[in-house]
């Protein structure tokens, strides 16, 4: 900001009367007390100079000087505060509401940073304020309430009183009377035993005009006259002002112009002898609007006029909007339509802003008649339809009937006079009169009779339409009831069967493991033993891939995998699963087929051995002796496999809820063999998925015959003999060895941090993960590793920090990089700041394994990692990935709705980097576009940071669904 001369020639004599002031003060005092510290004579000085500036006449003036000792970077926080106060209470004096608010929102937020609670809390007191004079109710009312959570604490009875008398105040202003009374109720004995009578007079104040709102103008005018009185008792010219101008709003609704008129002009005389140019803008309003009554339309218009270039001045904006109804309604009397509608809109503009509906509602009804005499009868419907909207709106308030119980004894001792003079009345009539008043008597009894004789028929069909409508309800609930008791039962099933289920494996899983820890096994057994553990883990895992499997079905989430497979893959692992259990029972079993070497056809492989599995096994299990046999055949275009066994079988009924889920064939069949009922469910559910079916024949105790078809486009040529599959050796691998040591990984993103963690794990590494860099330098201090991956960008504490604090605490680890879509100049930045390494996101193997294995003791070649990171399963990730893209989808919502550029952009670049490391190239492009448009613009151009919002929002929802 350029400053004048004069300006800082001011300024400086200013600054140095104080100084010279403060300087012979000072050396005064330290003759006196030579121990006492010097600081608090500059703070007193520095205060005095804020007062002065703040005292200039010409405000402008001071605000120059004011914005240039803001400047002064040798202040001190203290220091700072003040002048951060001065400054908003010189642009409140200037009518610069916005900037007064910017202001002190900026000096609350710096007493917050420092925890001065209490300077904080006048700064919320001074937000709430200008706020308030600028119509920001719902800014007023929070930053109130904040400064009274405060004060609260405090034994400061008035303070607290005047914030509540605040908070009353929005709360009139947005119409929600009941709240606006309690408070009243509330500080007013307070003010009685602690307040001025300034104070008390304020209250006063605000309760006649909640009955000026309430429209009791009778009430209103008392008390605006009683004020008065007491206004003028303690020469309070200000508040004497606004008790006029209220007064004549008050004979204003209450019909008597002339008293309004005199009244109103008073308080506009004084508020001008006050220069109490806010108030006086409100007080041009009302007159407007008086004179528009009187039809006094070209007065009317100069004191609109005249209110609205004052309302802009003060960035009063209730009196603002307010003369802009009162000009466009004496432009309607002029017949000026269109000039009256343009000043409409602007007025309704800022009610938009600001909520003010009692305003709104007479904006509507005017708009509604400039529209009919323009003719535009649609156009006036609406605006008549939004104005009856409106009013509906504010007619909830219930405010009314309190204050009438309120005055209820009142009313009821007027009422019982007034029956009184009645009594009277009747007594003094003639016959004549008497005669009329019987039969107007028998007038109102008939209709009354017939009223009553109508609301009796009305309550009958009511109450035949009630009862139809409970009787419809009760069976409702009915068959709502035999549903739940349904659900019940199949849930106590569910919970029975999965209880013995899950609890048989895990009682002989913690068993074993209890007995191996406490030494009760000898060391030749222990092999034995872990066996016994793996073998019911397996059982538990299947267990719960079939439940997994179940709900993915009746979702109908789950996914088919078609790819051409060797069908003599699959059979050749059946015989070698299934060989050695029916040797150990005494069975054979015996795969028989037709098929050529290979046998090629497209289908599922997994979830037709997962059937095969499920079928064959139900064999072994339920053939006590005999013999087991899977015979594969061609029919009709479908695959036939038919698994026949010489078991227990099963009876007819039995056969009708085979394929149910938790289903045997009686009880007896749990107890003896074990088992949930899951697999044939399961198997009869993927073979439909398939296109296939399974058929079961079976006679109890004679044996079964299970038959799944398959279709099948594949034919193979009938010369081909028939042929049996045995089991063969599988041989073990020698176990390669492995990295050993511990490596920390900081990585913010949870999916990124998972994997590339998976990925470590496997090459034998500890792995430590931290989500920040805060836990990242906790970590090291706690385990030392070997080695150091760090991201970039992070929240809390970034990579770079992280960095730097291990680097000063000492740290000689090697530190790596790792980022994101980083340019080759960020990766020199990176490497200059003392980084050993560079690793991107995505995971390159080539170059991510041999940087790994470059810091570590071992034999693990390049090779053998790259089998190893081949042969690891993800699936579990890219679920967890995907449903944790469900939630990062609401943020971006959240993120543009709010407006948040910061945190959209942090978002997208997150989700760049994990979108790039499970292998979704278009979903990472998509964020990396709305990553890049964040950054290049400065501008806050929405459309385009929305446009590219939709389209990562539209990807998600591909990549979801």
């Amino acid at each position: 900001m350029t400053v004048p001369n004069r300006t800082l020639l001011v300024f400086f004599l200013i600054l140095f009367t104080n100084l010279f002031v403060g300087f012979t003060a000072q050396s005064q005092n330290q003759n006196q007390n030579k121990n006492q510290e010097p600081n608090q004579f500059v703070d007193k000085n520095f205060g005095q100079q804020l007062s002065t500036i703040e005292a200039m006449v010409d405000q402008h003036q001071a605000l120059d000087l004011i914005t240039l000792l803001s400047a002064d970077k040798t202040l001190s926080t203290l220091d700072k505060l003040s002048v951060l106060a001065s400054q908003s209470r010189i642009y409140h004096q200037l009518g610069q509401l916005e900037h007064a608010i910017e202001t002190a929102q900026k000096e609350q937020q710096l007493a917050n940073e420092f925890d001065l609670k209490r300077l904080a809390a006048n700064a919320y007191k001074r937000v709430g304020v200008y706020a308030y004079y600028n119509g920001k109710n719902r800014l007023a009312l929070y930053s109130y309430q904040q400064a009274l959570n405060y004060y609260l604490t405090l034994d400061e009875p008035i303070a607290q009183a005047n914030l509540y008398n605040n908070i009353a105040l929005v709360y009139g202003r947005t119409a929600q009377n009941e709240l606006e009374l309690a408070i009243y109720q509330k500080i007013q004995p307070i003010y009685q035993k602690f307040g001025s009578k300034k104070d008390q007079l304020d209250v006063l104040n605000n309760i006649a005009n909640l009955h000026l709102r309430l429209k009791r103008y009778d009430a209103s005018i008392q008390m605006f006259y009683d004020i008065i009185e007491k206004r003028k008792e303690i020469s309070d010219k200000i508040g004497l002002a606004m008790a006029y101008s209220d007064l004549g709003s008050s004979y204003k609704y209450a019909g008597d112009y002339q008293q309004a008129e005199h009244f109103m002009k008073l308080a506009l005389s004084l508020h001008r002898q006050n220069k109490d140019d806010y108030n006086a803008a409100s007080t041009l309003h009302n007159l407007a609007e008086l004179n528009n009554d009187l039809h006094n339309i070209d007065q009317a218009i100069t004191y609109a006029k005249e209110g609205i270039n004052l309302s802009l001045e003060q960035g009063h904006n209730n009196a603002y909007l307010g003369a802009k109804y009162s000009l466009a309604t004496a432009y309607f009397y002029q017949g000026k339509y269109d000039l009256a509608l343009q000043h409409l809109e602007q007025s309704t503009e800022v009610i938009n802003q600001i909520g003010n509906k009692e305003q709104l509602k007479h904006n509507l009804s005017l708009q509604a008649l400039i529209y009919a005499a323009q003719h535009h009868p649609f156009k006036a419907v609406k605006s008549l339809r939004d104005f009856m909207q409106t009013q509906l709106e504010l007619a909830n308030n219930q405010l009314n009937s309190q204050l009438a119980i309120f005055d209820s004894e009142q009313l009821k001792q007027q009422v019982e006079q007034l029956k009184q003079q009645k009594r009277l009345q009747v007594l003094e009539m003639s016959r004549s009169s008497q005669v009329r008043i019987m039969i107007m008597i028998m007038i109102i009894a008939s209709l009354l009779i017939g009223f009553l004789i109508a609301r009796r028929l009305i309550e009958r069909r009511s109450k035949q339409a009630l009862e139809s409508k409970v009787k419809q309800r009760t069976t409702e609930l009915e068959y709502l009831m035999q549903e739940l008791q349904s659900a019940n039962k199949i849930k106590s099933q569910f919970l029975a069967n999965m209880s013995h289920e899950i609890r048989t494996p895990l009682t002989t899983v913690i068993g074993q493991a209890e007995a191996i820890m406490s030494g009760d096994v000898e060391d030749e057994f222990i092999g034995k033993e872990v066996k016994i553990i793996h073998g019911n883990s397996l059982h538990l895992l299947e267990l719960t891939n079939n439940i997994l499997d179940l709900s993915k079905i009746e979702a109908n989430k789950i996914e088919l995998e078609i790819q051409t497979q060797n069908l003599h893959d699959i059979l050749q692992e059946l015989a070698n699963m299934f060989s050695l259990q029916a040797s150990s029972k005494g069975l054979t079993f015996d795969i028989i087929h037709c098929l050529p070497e290979p046998f090629l056809i497209e289908m599922d492989g997994f979830r037709v051995k997962q059937i095969l599995i499920n079928l064959c096994a139900n064999a072994v299990k339920f053939t006590p002796r005999g013999h087991v046999e899977l015979n594969i055949s061609q029919s009709k275009g479908n695959l036939i496999f038919k698994i026949t066994d010489s078991g227990i079988g099963m009876s007819s009924s039995q056969l009708q809820s085979l394929f149910e889920s938790f289903t045997q064939g009686d009880s007896s069949i749990s107890r003896r063999f074990g088992g949930t009922g899951l697999g044939l469910c399961l198997s009869d559910q993927l073979a439909k998925i398939m296109g296939g079916k399974i058929e079961v024949e079976s006679e109890l105790n004679q044996g079964s015959v299970f038959a799944f078809s398959l279709p099948c486009t594949a034919n193979f040529s009938e010369q081909c003999g028939e042929s049996k599959i045995s089991s063969t050796e599988v041989t073990i691998e020698e176990e390669h060895p492995k990295l050993q040591g511990t490596i920390l990984l900081a990585d913010d993103h949870n999916d990124n941090r998972r994997l590339i963690a998976r990925l470590l794990a496997s090459l034998g590494l500890e792995v430590l993960t931290a989500r920040n860099g805060l836990e990242a330098v906790a970590l090291f201090e706690q385990h030392q590793p070997t080695l150091i991956l760090m991201d970039i960008q992070m929240p809390e504490m970034d990579g770079i920090e992280a960095f730097n604090i291990l680097r000063q605490k000492g740290c000689k680890t090697p530190i790596i990089a790792l980022t994101a879509n980083a340019m080759s100049h960020e990766i020199t930045h990176y490497l200059s700041l003392g980084f050993n390494g560079h690793l991107s996101k995505p995971i390159e193997r080539n170059i991510f394994i041999p940087t790994i294995i470059k810091f570590y003791d071992g034999s693990l070649s390049h090779e053998k990692a790259s089998e190893i990171f081949n042969n690891l399963d993800m699936s579990d990730l890219v679920q967890k990935f995907k449903s944790n893209l469900v939630l990062e989808q609401q943020d971006l919502v959240l993120h543009i709705n709010n407006n948040d550029l910061d945190q959209l952009g942090r978002l997208s670049h997150r989700i760049a980097g994990a979108a790039q490391m499970f292998g979704f190239a278009e979903l990472s492009k998509c964020a990396l576009q709305l990553e890049t448009v964040i950054k290049n613009n400065p501008n806050n151009q929405n459309s385009s940071v929305s446009h590219h919002t939709q389209e990562l929002l539209n990807e998600i929802d591909q990549v979801l669904w």
